[in-house]
């Protein structure tokens, strides 16, 4: 569980050290014209933390199939491509699209193994006890 909940917090740190090194530094403003926001810290945390949620429930309730760990990571590698067409969707061009992009990638990658990795260190505890 420990593992997880680790998991979903270096996804939510590596999104924001995309934001902090795009945004501050390279000055590129974060700006999506179809939602008409601005993209900032607090909407990645909570973006990484609820996709990370979701992806850690649906691993548990895969977990109890036989090939269930295999068909979750396709899953999450389906998602993570489809959720590429969101930035692309939205109207940004540029370099907001490219760090849009890079954060999807980068949080869809970092829950992926994370959770994948979490799974198989779950299991070896349990076996342990």
């Amino acid at each position: 569980m420990l593992t997880s909940i680790l998991a979903i917090v270096i996804a939510a740190l590596a999104a924001e050290l995309v934001w902090a090194i795009a945004v501050p530094l390279a000055g590129v403003e974060l700006s999506v014209p179809a939602a008409d926001m601005t993209v900032g810290p607090l909407s990645i945390a909570a973006t990484v933390i609820v996709a990370g949620l979701a992806a850690w429930g649906l691993r548990a309730i895969m977990a109890r199939t036989r090939r269930g760990l295999n068909t979750w990571t396709a899953i999450g590698i389906i998602v993570l491509l489809l959720s590429l067409a969101g930035p692309a969707l939205s109207g940004t061009i540029g370099a907001v699209l490219s760090v849009l992009e890079i954060m999807h990638v980068i949080t869809g990658v970092t829950l992926i193994i994370g959770l994948r990795y979490a799974a198989g260190f779950d299991r070896r505890r349990s076996s342990d006890a």
